[in-house]
């Protein structure tokens, strides 16, 4: 009769317990995850500065150490251009001497000119005597050569080596540069949403660590009227204790996300700087994807770094073709004007100077060309390399679009299911905090489901972070990424 009046007693006493938030009825799942979420939520540091991802990213773009260097990079690459550029601008070198016998003024001009490879060399003197003997002091000299290369340096591909190299390395620096852009703003964006996702996650540890104190403070309550064991105490005990050390673990990685987050806007880690409070992103909304090959088309038209792996097989192409011309003799034809007077004064030298023209060829033709042949065989292995490069980088681009697109709409998916188990989990968490606080089982089940949840919602979070940023490597890989339009509207 005892016995059944503690029983009894058992499931009377039951309601008395409801309001303790961890023996409350089972209430809907959404209500319960919005309450629990309402009261841990973390919030920025107060006190602390706070950006949105507009303005974190901004702020790298403007100061990132990464992309200064990649700035400094083009600016000296459009310094050597600007270098190369001027072999093809006049040339003077103006001189005056004077001497005991006399004085000189000479000058010289070079151009070399465009597209043929052909050089021209004038240059124009005046000399005088102070010697009173020389019965005509004055002298004008004057000379015009002009030398075109009919075989070896011929045409524009010799002529503009130098100068599309340069212009080449500028592209290049520039394509990085942009390239450095876009990782930057997906590194900033990384971080930011990281800090994001160890905010949730410390949410998370908290309702854990409330709901863990509240059943650790049941079980006690209930092995002193003799309702449970001690068993049930220390399992409680177990539950609190690794609720508490899971806090301790989340506000660690909260602390190392936000030096990151520093870090990647060029910041000192104690900066009080923090990404402003957002919502997670809901995907509901999200547009079906384009075709895998629509995509596939799109990376292969649009990505910069094949564009630029299709410039490289070009200049490999350019080297290979100049490597075979240098195999070539020396042959160039020369046209040249010369002239010489002697006068009283510097008008008359001028004008009574005798004039000779000339057109000749001069060639030459060296025995050891070993350095040549290696040079071209380089080359040609170069070509070859730069093409199997091209190749697998295509493949590779291929692989990034289809793999990208397959893990956004796997995310998508399973952030759909992972909410079912969410609600699945806080209801099971629910059902087995009635059975214990009605006397029907042990708290084990109550610790089991309490578990569940925190693994079904730190999964949840984690989900729909990686989600957004899934959508933004997507367009990386396709090579319609907008670093304006993404990110800093």
């Amino acid at each position: 009769m005892t016995w059944a009046l503690v029983v009894s007693g058992a499931i009377l006493g039951a309601p008395a317990m409801a309001q303790d938030p961890v023996t409350s009825a089972p209430t809907d799942a959404a209500e319960t995850v919005a309450r629990d979420a309402a009261e841990d939520s973390v919030a920025p540091t107060p006190g602390a500065s706070t950006m949105s991802l507009a303005a974190a990213v901004a702020t790298a773009l403007r100061q990132n150490f990464s992309l200064l260097a990649a700035a400094d990079n083009v600016s000296t690459s459009r310094m050597h251009e600007t270098v190369a550029r001027a072999q093809f601008y006049p040339k003077l070198l103006p001189t005056y001497g004077q001497s005991a016998y006399g004085r000189a003024i000479e000058l010289d001009v070079r151009q070399k000119v465009p597209w043929t490879g052909a050089s021209l060399s004038a240059g124009a003197a005046f000399r005088s005597s102070v010697d009173d003997a020389v019965a005509l002091p004055r002298t004008s000299d004057a000379r015009l050569v002009l030398t075109q290369p009919l075989l070896r340096g011929l045409g524009p591909n010799a002529a503009h080596y130098d100068l599309r190299n340069s212009e080449r390395g500028r592209e290049s620096q520039e394509r990085t540069f942009e390239l450095t852009r876009q990782r930057i703003a997906i590194q900033v964006t990384t971080a930011f949403y990281q800090v994001i996702l160890q905010r949730q996650l410390l949410a998370v540890a908290r309702q854990s660590r409330r709901r863990s104190e509240s059943l650790l403070k049941a079980s006690e309550a209930r092995l002193q009227v003799g309702l449970v064991s001690k068993l049930d105490v220390f399992r409680a005990e177990l539950q609190a204790s690794q609720a508490e050390e899971a806090m301790v673990r989340a506000e660690t990685s909260l602390q190392n996300a936000l030096e990151s987050f520093r870090s990647a806007l060029g910041l000192a880690a104690t900066e009080p700087v923090e990404p402003e409070a957002v919502e997670l992103p809901d995907i509901a909304a999200t547009e079906p994807l384009e075709p895998i090959e629509v995509l596939v088309a799109r990376g292969q038209q649009a990505r910069i770094d094949l564009a630029e792996g299709r410039d490289q097989v070009e200049d490999a192409r350019r080297t290979a073709s100049l490597a075979r011309q240098n195999l070539l003799p020396q042959l160039d034809l020369n046209f040249s004007m010369t002239q010489l007077g002697l006068g009283t004064s510097f008008g008359t030298a001028w004008k009574t100077a005798d004039r000779r023209f000339s057109v000749f060829l001069s060639s030459s033709y060296p025995l050891e060309r070993s350095a040549q042949s290696a040079q071209r065989a380089e080359a040609e292995l170069n070509l070859a390399g730069r093409q199997r490069n091209l190749r697998q980088q295509q493949l590779q681009i291929e692989l990034e679009v289809r793999s990208a697109a397959r893990e956004l709409e796997r995310l998508a998916k399973s952030i759909e299911l992972q909410r079912k188990a969410v609600d699945i989990a806080d209801q099971q968490r629910q059902l087995a905090t009635l059975r214990y606080q009605r006397g029907l089982a042990s708290n084990f089940d109550v610790v089991d489901a309490e578990g569940s949840l925190v693994v079904a919602r730190s999964a949840l979070v984690g989900l729909l972070t990686s989600h957004r940023l899934a959508r933004y490597e997507l367009l990386r890989a396709t090579g319609t990424l907008d670093v304006e339009r993404e990110f800093l509207r």
